[in-house]
């Protein structure tokens, strides 16, 4: 089994920079518990999941509405 590397330093950014999470409560989270607030976080702040790539009717809807 090959160990997964984690980049705790963008954990960090995200949990305590980002979010105003207190370290302590950062490094007494669970993995699920960290991924469970980011997911929370980016939806409360507007992310959204990746979509579909454009159609080409859609892409020739877009190009009718703003020509260059």
């Amino acid at each position: 089994m090959n160990p997964v590397s984690i980049n705790w330093a963008d954990y960090v950014k995200i949990c305590i920079g980002m979010m105003n999470m207190r370290p302590t409560d950062f490094w007494n989270l669970s993995p699920r518990e960290m991924y469970l607030a980011i997911k929370g976080f980016k939806q409360f702040h507007g992310a959204k999941d990746p979509e579909e790539p454009m159609t080409k009717d859609r892409l020739e809807e877009m190009m009718e509405l703003y020509p260059d």
